[in-house]
């Protein structure tokens, strides 16, 4: 019973969209109608700036440290914040109050991740930041980043790993589309280092 209103706690958090309420009272727009169509983090930045980007991200690393305290102190246990893990993730990527239509859940699963096993989720989050910085693209490295930790999460607890491996394939569907674009070449490229070079009015050569 703790397992299923873990999940639920996770649902009724997962569904807070910060791009949405920060579309819908801020900036009186619909963010799944520009640019990407994605209500997440790098969406928001790249259509409406960086400031909203942050401040989507920050939400949605918020909504999940909520989630995951509250489950944390009522229902103690590793596997019950693997289920309110899972829970958030469903509720952010299929949002009952967005008719289902939510993100890609990278930022709760980065979370998710670091606050259940912190040093495989630092390991497997450093591994796919080198992976942005080697590929410069925001659609692969974290897919690997999430097999990874499922994997180690296995290692350690066959129903903890076949919760992750569940989060693993809801991402994979989210990421879909981008997916079919990375392997046709038509994959969007971002290149960090040349963004933080610009930041720190370093020269290009």
């Amino acid at each position: 019973m703790t397992r299923l209103w873990s999940i639920l706690i996770g649902y009724i958090f997962g569904n807070l969209l910060f791009a949405m309420i920060i579309g819908h009272f801020f900036l009186k727009k619909d963010p799944t109608k520009f640019g990407s169509g994605n209500p997440g983090t790098a969406n928001m930045g790249a259509v409406f700036g960086k400031k909203w980007g942050i401040l989507t991200c920050i939400g949605d690393l918020s909504k999940t440290a909520i989630a995951l305290l509250i489950v944390h102190f009522a229902f103690p246990g590793e596997l019950n914040l693997a289920y309110a893990g899972l829970g958030l993730i469903l509720g952010h990527c299929f949002p009952i109050l967005d008719h289902f239509k939510g993100g890609k859940g990278v930022a709760v699963a980065a979370l998710l991740t670091v606050v259940y096993d912190w040093k495989a989720g630092l390991i497997t989050l450093l591994i796919a930041l080198f992976l942005v910085i080697v590929m410069k693209n925001l659609t692969i490295p974290p897919l690997v980043f999430m097999i990874l930790f499922s994997i180690d999460a296995t290692i350690h607890s066959v129903e903890a790993g076949i919760i992750f491996w569940i989060i693993t394939a809801i991402m994979c569907f989210q990421f879909r589309h981008d997916i079919i674009d990375f392997f046709s070449g038509n994959g969007k490229r971002v290149d960090i280092l040349v963004t933080l070079k610009k930041k720190l009015g370093v020269k290009q050569r």
